[in-house]
């Protein structure tokens, strides 16, 4: 008896290829707007610090109250380089946060990497924060670790709120990103209409 082996080969039906590119296509955006809405986040790893940088982690007013009187200074780095500003925002200790800045944290300090505050915060919705940071005397144009203002970002990232907010602060709505994109060509290859209309009411063009 002989036995024959047939070879099959599968081939995707149209169908199938249109559902494959459909869910990989859910999978590039839902990545990419997780970068854009992460600025701020906490640290994977989390290691102990100075007693400072603790309470400010912690969220705990009194013993940064106590700091204060001590003469301990508000600008202190955490062991990796991000300055109290910042850690508060990344614990989302916003109470800390205010206390830092109502008593007089810089505002123009970088991290390690070189963002300052509002670049990181371009890309999200903490627009509440952002104007404290403005209203403090943050400078909406200073460049980031990506050589970028804040306005760049905010384009980039679809937060219309946040270009509304850094518009109303005077940003420079003709800064470029790298490749000389402006934030009005930014949002027109996006096709958002709402942060391009935004941008050409300003003046861009």
């Amino acid at each position: 008896m002989i036995h024959r082996h047939e070879r099959r080969e599968h081939f995707l039906t149209s169908k199938q290829t249109l559902v494959l590119a459909f869910f990989a296509t859910l999978l590039v955006f839902g990545n990419t707007g997780g970068a854009f809405a992460s600025g701020i986040q906490q640290p994977s790893v989390v290691a102990p610090d100075t007693p400072f940088i603790e309470a400010v982690r912690d969220g705990d007013i009194d013993a940064l109250k106590a700091a204060l009187v001590r003469g301990e200074s508000l600008d202190s780095r955490d062991k990796m380089g991000s300055p109290a500003l910042f850690v508060a925002l990344q614990f989302s200790q916003h109470d800390a946060f205010y206390f830092l800045l109502e008593n007089g944290a810089r505002i123009k300090a970088k991290d390690r990497a070189g963002d300052t505050l509002l670049t990181l915060l371009a890309g999200t919705k903490m627009v509440n924060i952002s104007a404290a940071l403005l209203e403090a005397g943050a400078d909406p144009d200073r460049l980031g670790a990506d050589r970028e203002p804040a306005i760049i970002i905010a384009a980039r990232a679809g937060q219309a709120e946040m270009v509304r907010l850094l518009l109303d602060w005077d940003a420079d709505y003709e800064a470029t990103d790298l490749t000389g994109r402006t934030a009005l060509g930014i949002a027109e290859q996006r096709r958002d209409r709402v942060i391009a209309n935004m941008l050409r009411e300003a003046g861009a063009y």
